[in-house]
């Protein structure tokens, strides 16, 4: 326990606690729900402390960048999963990636890591929770929390078969006969699972799969085990919870069982709960929704911390696809300013595909449809969902980024490492936090071994590297080290500029079909940048006069550090060429060593 909570913060601490748990659990004994609270975090319920303080501590700034990994992407002979993605983190990684999201790192049996059989430790050759906290000595930790469902293997599920407490009340179960028409999930198979209990048949619900059933937090146990994983997740030194596939855990017959009012209230309560004693704990949810269900996750500031923003991989392919920015523009247009204290997590692949979803009234069918068909030319496969009515509608691009952007809708190839280097630079441009998956960092081509030894469409985009295999990637000329390095320098230049905080202004400008252009400015609205990129194959022109370039300072390209003398001229932009232009002297405030690092990496 980090803090004890003082008399003025304990009762309005308890307060809190006991309107969201008696909205959530309206038959319960209230009082006794927030005893049990105060049990679990380990907090007297008199006495004075220090008062936790989760607004003053500094949550993230243009810093900050994550890595998104399984615990054995990177692997070697004789050593821990997390032992060598830890020697590879700080060779490679650490001087421009400050956090690491380690991938569900449970014993499971389904999923790749997705379906656990057991909270309390970690794969055996993944290592240890003592591998978890050396990692955190050096890195921003994200473990993934799948607090949806559990393997059919784990010990509650076996104890709900056998009529055995606890497990018996802690799976979700219904009937054939109730109206689950609405139920929104991601998964075409049936929904229900008929299983043979100790007590008789019963069926229980299944949103991804017959190996993972639903937990029911319905009953308020269920919450508390939840509450005393996240706080073992901490005690390790873990600091950002990802909260997997949080929109489904509350049903209800009748109704779609997706961003229910109790699922938002049960994240509420687990936050309020554990930033009691982890003030400096932070709550990511993953809602692979559209838009505006997506954004409700903020909730009043007091829900997720951060929220994935998922509308970006499919708008950021479409404009780098098709060579025009309006349905990017839409997207960024139709994101409000995050919240204080709240922001976007920014990525453009991750393990699973590219989700089609949250383009929804952002990319006409048309172009998604394109956009299918483009995945499949390029080796990759398509994942669907079951429809209200029968029917089924693409759901997920499984291809890897590099391989999905290797030509655009036109058959163009030339350009394919100009576009996926873009691709992280417009995520790296935006408002929020961004992050780069492990695949994105060795610019990996589609895993067609893996995927047709499994069968399973997103093992196209899970290669495992062995640790020397990785490094010689990077160390030897081609198109992946050049990739790298021009990413490794992008950020770099980007941890110097306060224009880039996840929190700072943000403006959407219109440059027309072919360019993408923002404006982003500092806190304290001394750095301005304007972030171009140049979205087509062929020269186009960047007019000066049309961004707000203040004829009092001086302006300079971050990246080519071309000084900008005629502010209404015209600047022609190469194919796919970023600019980032700055009013603050980009020599003063950037290793020319970057600077280099990046040139020397672009194509002659």
């Amino acid at each position: 326990m980090d803090r004890a909570i003082g008399t003025s913060g304990r009762i309005a601490f308890a307060s809190a606690m006991r309107n969201l748990l008696a909205d959530v659990y309206p038959e319960h004994d209230h009082a006794e729900l927030v005893r049990r609270v105060f049990d679990v975090l380990d907090l007297p319920l008199e006495g004075d402390g220090a008062e936790p303080c989760e607004e003053n501590l500094r949550k993230w700034d243009q810093r900050d960048a994550f890595l998104i990994t399984y615990g054995d992407s990177i692997s070697r002979d004789g050593h821990h999963g997390l032992e060598s993605l830890g020697d590879f983190y700080r060779t490679w990684l650490k001087d421009w990636l400050t956090g690491i999201h380690i991938l569900p790192f449970h014993p499971f049996t389904s999923d790749d890591g997705f379906s656990v059989s057991d909270f309390s430790s970690l794969r055996p050759e993944l290592g240890t929770w003592d591998d978890v906290k050396a990692l955190s000595k050096d890195a921003t930790v994200m473990a993934d929390l799948v607090a949806n469902h559990i393997s059919a293997s784990h010990v509650w599920f076996q104890q709900f078969l056998a009529g055995e407490k606890p497990g018996v009340d802690y799976i979700k179960t219904a009937s054939p006969d109730d109206d689950l028409s609405d139920v929104v999930r991601p998964r075409s198979h049936p929904l229900l699972s008929k299983v043979t209990t100790s007590d008789g048949e019963k069926h229980v619900w299944c949103t991804f799969s017959y190996d993972q059933v639903d937990l029911d937090y319905g009953n308020p146990d269920v919450f508390f085990e939840i509450l005393k994983i996240v706080l073992e997740y901490l005690k390790h030194g873990v600091r950002v919870v990802r909260l997997d596939a949080i929109g489904f855990i509350w049903k209800v017959a009748g109704t779609s069982s997706i961003n229910l009012d109790q699922t938002h209230k049960i994240i509420k309560a687990l936050r309020l709960a554990t930033t009691a004693v982890h003030p400096d704990v932070l709550f990511i949810t993953e809602t692979n929704l559209p838009l505006l269900e997506n954004l409700s996750y903020f909730g009043n500031q007091d829900e997720a911390h951060l929220i994935y923003n998922f509308s970006l991989p499919p708008v950021i392919i479409h404009a780098l696809l098709s060579g025009r920015s309006d349905c990017i523009r839409k997207c960024i247009m139709s994101m409000p300013p995050a919240p204080a204290g709240c922001t976007f997590f920014n990525f453009t692949a991750s393990h699973d595909g590219i989700g089609l979803r949250p383009a929804e009234n952002l990319i006409p069918d048309a172009d998604i449809d394109a956009m299918t068909d483009h995945a499949r030319r390029m080796g990759g496969q398509v994942s669907y969902r079951s429809l209200k009515g029968g029917g089924q509608k693409a759901y997920e691009l499984n291809v890897t980024l590099f391989s999905m952007l290797a030509e655009n809708f036109a058959g163009d190839r030339t350009y394919g490492l100009e576009r996926f280097v873009m691709s992280q630079a417009i995520a790296m441009s935006l408002e929020g936090v961004p992050a780069i998956y492990v695949q994105s960092i060795f610019a990996t081509e589609n895993d067609q071994t893996g995927y047709e030894e499994t069968g399973i469409p997103r093992r196209l985009n899970r290669k495992i590297w062995q640790l020397e295999e990785a490094e010689e990637r990077l160390s030897e000329e081609g198109i992946a080290k050049r990739a790298f390095d021009q990413l490794r320098a992008l950020m770099s230049i980007r941890m110097g500029q306060p224009a880039f905080h996840p929190n700072a202004t943000q403006y959407t400008l219109n440059l027309g079909p072919e360019l993408l252009g923002v404006w982003r400015q500092s806190h304290l609205n001394d750095q301005s940048i304007f972030c171009v990129f140049n979205l087509t194959d062929q020269v186009q022109d960047l007019d000066l006069s049309k961004i707000n370039l203040i004829m009092t300072e001086g302006w300079t390209d971050l990246l080519s550090q071309q000084v900008i003398e005629d502010f209404n001229g015209i600047l022609p932009l190469a194919p796919y060429q970023i600019v980032w232009i700055s009013n603050i002297d980009g020599r003063n405030r950037i290793d020319s060593r970057l600077l280099q690092r990046y040139r020397d990496a672009m194509p002659v």
